[in-house]
């Protein structure tokens, strides 16, 4: 595909593993986890139209715009905040307080126990695109931003994990104000789990526990204009069951929530879920991160009002294949995404759909703390894990319908109690914590060896299928530290 209009390429790395303002002390509690008074900030009305930038193709580094075909993104938005404030913030960003720092943001992608999303479907969510909204005064194709995603991440705290994505863009439109698509179809995909993800499995009910986080940090080549995201969110008249002083918790504009209330109710004009007024800016000296806000929500003029303050939250739009199981993100099985990255794929099983593979537990080695999972395999057929300190590739070997994708010495976990039954529920555990294997003997050809920090470990799962045929799931990788 070529670009289409004159903008500077874009250029982007993926990493899957993280004007002035007033200030004034806001009286009262401090927001949780922070190491100072949460700080008042003014935000800035936006110079003009916002701009649509088009969609930036990862896969292919081409541009399309709007009035041509568009991404096959989604088809599922699980996060919009998107309703319009008429405000940005250089905070964070060129021109403000704390300037290169990482913003983060935070919000709410629910699962199925959800209750405030009885619609929600899945627990880990194949994210294939995003949106971003930025102001930036620099010179044209001079921007940049480094946006980072978080499953876990408890509102207006340091982050504690690494980001379960880090995305660097460079070459992005500057001289006013935009909105960008980002296309990661075709290999780019992540996972992000739901109600704050694996460190937090299900909904607590709480959204220091089911939140995600999301973070951007100034990248561009200009440095020197003011720039920084636009701000966004009106619960008010976004939201039909928002309460005075209380959290977003319909998640309009969303697959599961209804439509927003605003005149015109679409996806471009949401309040996030769980999204709250304020967020957090890491210092990159580490000196003064801190909580901030905007003098408390009182933007209520209706979905685009310009006056009073904005509510503290940014403009992204996050949109995911909510059904997919085993697609090209890699690896959307249960317990995924915390400590193992998928690098290769199988071909579907008799019913229709690839047997996943996912790891849950600690990559520390001296936690011994892993369990193996094999999903989606046939009903009652019998399986083992394999595992190799090199990965490979061979097509249907022994007449397998599936692909191996383990080379070097391989190790078999066969031993006493490993080989499994899929049962009815078309899945197999191996676990460290019940005493079916150790990381300090994994097996191999040579001989067990222990886990150590360097070392990585790949596994995979072979199973039989109907008809006496077998099959291999995806294959992960686990970094030991």
């Amino acid at each position: 595909m070529t670009r289409t209009s004159n903008s500077p390429p874009l250029a982007l790395a993926s990493v899957l593993t993280l004007t002035s303002l007033t200030l004034a002390p806001l009286a009262g509690a401090q927001a949780p986890g922070s190491r100072h008074a949460p700080l008042r900030l003014d935000a800035e009305s936006v110079p003009g139209a916002v701009r649509d930038a088009g969609i930036y193709h990862v896969q292919t580094g081409t541009w399309t715009r709007r009035r041509g075909p568009t991404a096959a993104l989604g088809p599922d938005v699980i996060y919009a905040n998107t309703a319009s404030s008429g405000y940005f913030t250089t905070a964070g960003g060129v021109g403000g307080f704390l300037p290169m720092s990482e913003v983060i943001d935070e919000g709410g992608l629910p699962g199925p126990t959800n209750q405030d999303a009885p619609l929600a479907v899945t627990d880990l969510y194949s994210v294939n695109g995003f949106e971003i909204g930025y102001c930036d005064n620099g010179a044209p194709g001079s921007g940049g931003w480094r946006i980072s995603f978080y499953s876990s991440h408890a509102p207006c705290t340091q982050p504690t994990t690494p980001p379960d994505a880090t995305f660097a863009l460079t070459g992005l439109p500057a001289g006013g104000c935009w909105t960008v698509t980002i296309d990661l179809e075709g290999g780019s995909e992540f996972c992000l789990g739901a109600d704050g993800g694996a460190l937090s499995p299900g909904w607590d009910d709480d959204p220091n526990l089911d939140s995600f986080g999301w973070s951007y940090t100034y990248i561009g080549t200009d440095g020197t204009a003011p720039a920084g995201f636009l701000l966004r969110g009106d619960p008010q008249y976004t939201d039909p069951n928002h309460v005075p002083n209380g959290l977003p918790r319909d998640g309009t504009g969303t697959y599961y929530g209804p439509p927003s209330l605003c005149a015109t109710p679409t996806a471009d004009n949401g309040t996030g879920y769980l999204t709250h007024d304020f967020f957090w800016l890491e210092d990159p000296a580490g000196i003064n991160s801190r909580c901030a806000f905007f003098g408390g929500y009182r933007n209520r003029n209706g979905c685009g009002g310009d006056q009073g303050n904005p509510y503290a939250s940014f403009h992204i739009k996050i949109q995911a294949d909510a059904d997919e199981v085993c697609g090209p993100s890699f690896g959307c099985g249960p317990g995924s995404g915390g400590i193992s990255a998928v690098y290769c794929r199988s071909n579907p099983n008799s019913t229709g759909i690839e047997t996943c593979i996912s790891a849950s537990g600690s990559p520390v080695a001296a936690a011994n703390d892993v369990t193996l999972i094999a999903t989606n395999m046939p009903l009652n057929a019998f399986g083992f894990f394999l595992t190799s300190q090199t990965q490979g590739f061979v097509a249907n070997p022994a007449g397998s319908q599936g692909n191996l994708c383990l080379g070097g010495n391989i190790g078999r976990f066969v031993g006493p109690g490993q080989i499994k039954d899929s049962g009815l529920q078309g899945e197999i555990r191996l676990s460290t914590t019940s005493g079916e294997w150790s990381v300090q003997a994994i097996p191999s050809a040579m001989g067990p060896y222990a886990a150590m920090a360097g070392i990585t470990s790949n596994f995979q799962a072979w199973h039989r299928d109907v008809g006496g045929n077998s099959n291999f799931s995806s294959a992960l990788t686990v970094d030991w530290n």
